[in-house]
């Protein structure tokens, strides 16, 4: 959604809160979810069938994506559905029967509640969750609340790229939406029955708070270079001409790939593109966000699909600028900016930046870039 994972010396203990609140940060959107939430109990050996599938080939493009880059079905929406304690428990239960086996449902939560640690949230999550199979799609996402300015719950959004299609507040009924959807009704349907206060903290204020109180500007700016300085960075060599290398996904099944239902995905020795069944939906730029000429560069770079989700994945970040460097860099590229990852580095197969992975087809394109000149009187 986004992992939710300072002490020999104060200096050190604030440290490590600090790694810990900005681990939060970094994942919100798009966090996974703790093991026991997971719907099938199966799940994992299936997914371990289908990484040996796709591992068999030498193209390992679209093998596990990282959890952080975790999307819904291109262009389908969602209805998103806010939530708090303060509904009380047997009205939380019935919403997370009702969403049960719903896939484009998500039931999102602020934080925990006051002075609660997030184990303690889980449990009590668990404890409502018990006897509801499959489990309902449920996330911490403060960003979500302040996106949509939800001040009270229950609130449905209808979300879809990135746009508001419906939203009503005071309904728990999910079906009591999509019936509204099926007339024809769109827009802010206005309130419809009780709302209540949101019982857990804001978790993104808290942390932002927690950042401020920090002991002393002085430990707060070791604090923070201390972890810089311990990042690893995926570093890629300056492209120097224009490049594009396609990579073929198809690969061929070494066994039978079975479904936790005991159904057959894949026969043993059958060939199969991954493409073929679900379209990539991405399109990834990829650049040193230390050298001001790749950033110049990526902001002339364009998706030849306009309709796949953007996302910049920087090899490199000033250590010296730290968290306040990414802050200007996201503001000038109006858009969120991850670290590249190994997985994903070896995935597809980069060797150069810039560069803007999408799909062509039905093959992976990898469009290496030259770094644009600065024009005279410009930073270089």
């Amino acid at each position: 959604m986004l992992a939710i994972l300072l002490i020999q010396s104060l200096a050190q203990a604030e440290e490590d809160w600090l790694a810990r609140s900005q681990t939060i940060l970094e994942r919100l959107e798009g966090q996974p979810r703790p093991a026991w939430l997971n719907s099938n109990p199966h799940q994992a050996e299936a997914n371990r069938q289908a990484l040996e599938l796709v591992n068999a080939s030498q193209s390992k493009a679209l093998a596990a994506m990282p959890d952080g880059l975790a999307i819904h079905p291109k262009g389908k929406p969602i209805r998103v559905m806010f939530v708090s304690f303060s509904l009380g428990k047997p009205v939380l239960k019935g919403i997370f029967q009702e969403a049960s086996d719903q896939e484009d449902v998500l039931l999102v939560f602020r934080g925990p509640k006051p002075g609660q640690k997030l184990p303690e949230f889980f449990a009590d999550l668990k404890a409502l969750l018990k006897d509801i199979d499959p489990v309902p799609n449920i996330v911490i996402d403060p960003t979500r609340f302040q996106k949509w300015k939800v001040t009270t719950v229950p609130e449905i959004v209808v979300e879809a790229q990135g746009r508001a299609l419906v939203r009503v507040k005071g309904v728990t009924s999910l079906d009591w939406v999509k019936a509204r959807q099926k007339d024809g009704r769109q827009g802010d349907l206005g309130r419809f029955g009780e709302v209540y206060a949101i019982a857990e903290i804001d978790l993104l204020e808290a942390i932002k708070s927690r950042l401020a109180t920090l002991d002393g500007p002085r430990l707060k700016q070791q604090a923070i270079a201390r972890f810089w300085q311990k990042r690893q960075f995926e570093v890629l060599p300056a492209s120097r001409e224009d490049r594009d290398r396609t990579i073929d996904l198809t690969v061929t099944a070494p066994r039978d790939l079975i479904a936790p239902n005991g159904n057959l995905i894949v026969r043993a020795g059958h060939t199969v593109n991954p493409l073929d069944q679900m379209a990539f939906g991405l399109c990834l730029i990829v650049f040193d966000a230390t050298q001001p000429a790749q950033i110049d560069t990526v902001r002339q770079l364009s998706c030849r699909d306009k309709n796949a989700r953007v996302l910049y994945l920087a090899t490199q970040l000033s250590r010296e600028d730290g968290w306040e460097g990414l802050k200007n860099l996201e503001t000038t590229l109006d858009a969120p900016v991850y670290l590249l990852t190994p997985d994903v580095r070896q995935r597809f197969q980069l060797q150069q930046v810039p560069a803007v992975v999408e799909q062509a087809g039905k093959r992976i394109v990898v469009r290496e870039r030259k770094v644009l000149k600065p024009a005279v009187g410009e930073r270089s």
